[in-house]
């Protein structure tokens, strides 16, 4: 019985592509209990001979839709339709699961009494040059939980993880843990995904989809939860889409005008005050009123808010 659905875009990254069903066929979980999924963006690199090389070690399904630019959110949107499982696990193509990642991905979901949504613990990702030179120096496409207790032990950790010791990873208490919600590697249940609306496809550059569909789980009441022990390692290799600081501002400028609440506003300014990220941000502004504002005027408004849209102390 398929109970997790793993869905997975991807453009023109078929040896990467290799190495995440590769990983995915060492889960300790069964393989008749989840399936999985690869929506191509419109590559061109034969990348379905790869998926068919797994046919008989995975449950796999390949579809391919025309070339039309960046459309990882209806990739994903096409994947979760007609996913099976009642939970779907999101991957980015080169991302490799630790061998129980699934099985506690599953077992997460399954025991909670209410929606939840999973964020992964991802090793490696967003490196710099120095920090990509000395992880592809310990990587390898074989034993991922080896490399990943090497990745931990030279302390390449998820590049969330100094938020995680500044803010405690009790995630659900904090103000915006939606701003987690990368879909590089993260898991919710399916009929929650299509409450949410799935992912917004008018998104169609690097970033942002994933992180509006986690702020509608998010107002929906799921629950949202990290754990290292969902561990993953994401394999370097230059982004199909250059992330640069003017389309992440647009982003979160749409994600803002969407929703109009208290956390997203702050969305405005985390890019430009040393680059916090927003939850760390929202910290530093309610425990120093006086920290310099890029946009004071805006800073001023949520100040005279009205008391459902103001931080609590």
């Amino acid at each position: 019985m398929i109970e997790l659905s793993i869905v997975i875009p991807t453009y023109n990254r078929r040896e990467l592509l290799s190495h995440t069903l590769n990983a995915l066929a060492e889960q300790t979980l069964s393989s008749d209990s989840f399936e999985v999924i690869i929506i191509d963006d419109g590559g061109s690199d034969n990348s379905e001979a790869i998926v068919q090389s797994f046919s008989e070690k995975l449950n796999v399904k390949y579809f391919w839709q025309e070339d039309k630019g960046f459309r990882a959110g209806k990739a994903r949107n096409v994947g979760t339709a007609i996913a099976e499982g009642k939970y779907v696990v999101y991957l980015d193509t080169g991302v490799l699961l630790a061998t129980g990642a699934l099985e506690e991905h599953l077992f997460r979901h399954k025991v909670s009494t209410h929606p939840i949504a999973i964020v992964g613990y991802v090793y490696g990702f967003d490196l710099d040059e120095e920090g990509v030179k000395k992880m592809e120096s310990v990587i390898s496409p074989n034993n991922v939980d080896a490399i990943l207790r090497e990745l931990d032990k030279q302390g390449m950790h998820d590049i969330r993880q100094s938020q995680y010791d500044d803010l405690g990873q009790n995630i659900s208490d904090w103000p915006a843990p939606f701003d987690l919600f990368w879909t590089c590697h993260v898991s919710a249940e399916r009929e929650e995904l299509i409450k949410a609306g799935m992912f917004d496809e008018r998104f169609n550059s690097w970033g942002g989809e994933d992180v509006d569909l986690g702020v509608r789980l998010f107002r929906n009441n799921n629950m949202f939860i990290v754990d290292k022990s969902m561990a993953s390692f994401h394999w370097p290799h230059p982004k199909e889409v250059k992330d640069t600081s003017d389309s992440s501002k647009s982003a979160a400028e749409l994600i803002h005008s969407k929703y109009n609440i208290w956390q997203t506003s702050y969305y405005n300014l985390d890019h430009e005050i040393n680059d916090l990220p927003l939850n760390k941000l929202i910290k530093v502004m309610k425990t120093s009123p006086n920290y310099p504002m890029a946009d004071n005027s805006l800073y001023t408004a949520k100040r005279k808010a009205s008391p459902d849209t103001t931080v609590e102390a």
